[in-house]
């Protein structure tokens, strides 16, 4: 466990303090990806559907969340994975995602766990890229990338694009690009930035979300 009388610099990966500080709670989602050894990103969808409608469920019969309230946020793969949840689910009213990868065709040769190039499991890359279902996303999302991104699966062309579609579409989106970083922010200013605009778009989108209207039945 961490140990919280310690004293550790600004960060701003994981550092749940601050969104506790602000009155939202935070939740850490195992989502396991299973099926035949070398093709388990063929359940990739299903089954991160599937575990986000269970661990909401649970967290709602804790009473931990209220589920008209969400909102879902990572960095590199775990945007990624915010692109996906927020095109495949209605949960969450906002998400933020930073240095993602949201179109997979553009990393065809293969990617973290997907050993198989694209040309060999076309429709798994296109499933598992959000840049193909911007149209479904209705949350708001936001944005950030490091302008110098030198990962080889999230070059910043691919935030760029997702943006471009976004906006395209009329969905709420912002992108946020940090001069001179990488695959992660190092300047103090920029975690400074990233942490005021999170709050800032978490407060509006999630926090003070307008109510879902009400559906009323039609008389026949």
């Amino acid at each position: 466990a961490r140990n919280t009388n310690a004293y550790s610099a600004l960060s701003f990966l994981r550092w749940s303090d601050i969104w506790l500080t602000q009155g939202y709670a935070l939740v850490y989602v195992d989502i396991p990806i299973l099926g035949k050894d070398g093709k388990f990103n063929d359940n990739f969808r299903p089954h991160l559907v599937d575990t986000i409608y269970s661990s909401i469920r649970k967290r709602d019969e804790m009473r931990y969340i209220d589920v008209n309230r969400l909102g879902h946020g990572g960095h590199s793969y775990g945007a990624f994975t915010t692109g996906n949840l927020l095109a495949h689910t209605p949960f969450f009213k906002a998400g933020i995602a930073g240095d993602g990868a949201y179109n997979r065709t553009l990393t065809p040769m293969t990617f973290q766990g997907e050993r198989r190039s694209f040309w060999e499991a076309p429709t798994t890359y296109l499933e598992m890229s959000s840049y193909f279902y911007v149209d479904q996303i209705q949350a708001q999302l936001l944005m950030y990338h490091g302008e110098k991104d030198n990962n080889s699966g999230t070059f910043i062309i691919l935030s760029e694009r997702m943006m471009q579609a976004l906006t395209g579409l009329g969905k709420t989106a912002a992108l946020y690009i940090y001069p001179f970083e990488s695959h992660a922010p190092r300047a103090r200013e920029n975690f400074l930035d990233l942490w005021a605009r999170w709050l800032e778009w978490f407060d509006k989108y999630v926090k003070n979300a307008a109510p879902a209207p009400s559906t009323t039945a039609q008389p026949q």
